[in-house]
């Protein structure tokens, strides 16, 4: 294992940037010990071994990506256009959306509004390499790029009143500028939103392991842990409500 003279393909990536860490610190030794230039050889093979790391990092992700699919695709798809701000180029492809709560925040801070992470799914192995290719930067995970951040503030007295909607992109230097290419995919996109938190039976998945489905997650984290059922009588359908008066057009803009 020292050498990793054969790679295995059952072992982790990061199995061998660990090994291409240790072989880059004997190529400095070497330097040291021996003159500049004497660690050719463990430099040249960390190369390889980080190379093949990001080969395995790429299978890995694949794999998610289609389980990503499999998960979301019954969901709906949409139009989703990108732009990458330093060269001014654009990218119009059909996502699905992996939209997670974000529990940990609303815990912690309830007063800051309920936040959703949005992830975009591409629908094609195509699409993801045209993506990666407009954002050099890109951040791609667990199968899909983190695209936008959608918000919902309210006030708290006796009750929950909201106030106003944000959403933001995720990362615009990495994954570029995101937008919503259609009224169409906008309007669904809000129709989804609405589901989410009216009906118990969409089975959206909920991206974590304590719940089934996102509605379920609603109502253990908001309802029930943070006691807004018991304390401003909340109703996960007051946000549907809500998000109701939402117009699509606003959801919707150009790049």
């Amino acid at each position: 294992m020292k050498y990793l003279k054969k790679f295995n393909e059952e072992l982790r990536p990061q199995t061998y940037l660990s090994a291409a860490k240790k072989r880059e610190d004997e190529a400095v030794l070497k330097d040291k010990l021996h003159g500049q230039g004497a660690g050719r050889d463990e430099r040249e093979s960390a190369k390889k071994l980080r190379s093949w790391a990001r080969e395995m990092e790429k299978k890995e992700e694949m794999i998610k990506w289609k389980d990503r699919i499999q998960d979301y695709a019954q969901f709906g798809t949409f139009k989703i256009s990108i732009k990458n701000e330093e060269t001014g180029e654009t990218l119009t492809g059909d996502f699905h959306l992996d939209i997670s709560f974000d529990d940990l925040a609303f815990g912690d801070e309830p007063e800051s509004g309920i936040t959703f992470f949005i992830g975009l799914i591409p629908t094609s192995e195509d699409l993801i390499y045209q993506y990666m290719e407009l954002c050099p930067d890109y951040d791609f995970g667990n199968g899909f790029f983190w695209g936008k951040i959608f918000n919902l503030e309210y006030e708290l007295t006796d009750t929950v009143t909201f106030t106003k909607w944000n959403m933001w992109d995720y990362d615009s230097e990495m994954n570029g500028k995101i937008s919503f290419s259609n009224r169409r995919s906008a309007n669904n996109f809000k129709n989804l939103l609405i589901q989410i938190f009216s009906n118990p039976q969409l089975g959206y998945p909920s991206g974590y392991t304590d719940a089934d489905d996102i509605y379920e997650k609603l109502t253990n984290s908001i309802l029930a842990e943070n006691s807004f059922s018991s304390e401003y009588g909340f109703k996960l359908e007051d946000a549907a409500e809500y998000i109701k008066t939402i117009s699509p057009n606003l959801l919707h803009y150009s790049l």
